[in-house]
């Protein structure tokens, strides 16, 4: 039986369309805590972490374009000041600093969180292969282990077929045997003969 890999699965299609499958409860039933690989756990880490990153990488950028608009609010709100002011100058100086700051960091974070979906998709591949590879192996493992159920049954069934005949044939020749007794010796005799046996038995 082949081994599935990344490899073998990644040019499926739909393989590159699949949910983030830590978002989905049904993933959690597949794959309960005590079945989870190393693989798996390490894989399911990663995809967690990039979600959070992603989530923060979002929020970072909402909060550093904030600040920009606030600084060029600041710089537009304070350009009719007088020109030969020193604190003004280093005022706006201070500002045009934060605003190319903010720049820089916004190229960044948008650089990040267009790069965090193609690491979170790959990611959550990898994490699809180690749980389809832990679903087969025990799905293969049952099997092996159906057949030799299947054989022990079978065998068990053909014995108790045989052991069936046997009783059969056993509480027959009792019937027999009791009943030819009966003919012979009258009912009173086989009453004493009886409680003599019963005796002798327990």
């Amino acid at each position: 039986m082949a081994d599935i890999t990344y490899d073998l699965i990644k040019d499926t299609a739909s393989f590159n369309h699949i949910p983030i499958l830590t978002l989905d409860k049904r993933w959690y039933l597949l794959v309960p805590e005590v079945s989870k690989t190393d693989e798996i756990k390490y894989w399911e880490k990663k995809v967690n972490d990039l979600l959070k990153k992603q989530g923060q990488v979002t929020n970072d950028l909402k909060e550093v374009k904030k600040i920009k608009e606030q600084v060029i609010q600041d710089v537009v709100e304070n350009m009719e000041e007088d020109g030969n002011d020193f604190r003004r100058k280093k005022r706006m100086n201070k500002n045009q600093r934060l605003i190319h700051e903010a720049k820089d960091k916004i190229e960044s974070l948008e650089d990040e969180e267009k790069e965090i979906p193609r690491q979170l998709a790959e990611a959550n591949r990898k994490l699809l292969v180690e749980t389809v590879k832990m679903c087969y192996a025990k799905i293969n493992e049952n099997k092996a282990d159906l057949e030799v159920l299947d054989k022990w049954i079978e065998a068990t069934r053909i014995k108790l077929k045989k052991n069936l005949l046997i009783k059969h044939d056993k509480e027959s020749m009792n019937e027999q045997l009791y009943s030819g007794m009966h003919n012979i010796f009258g009912p009173e005799i086989m009453g004493v003969l009886d409680d003599i046996n019963s005796k002798g038995q327990e």
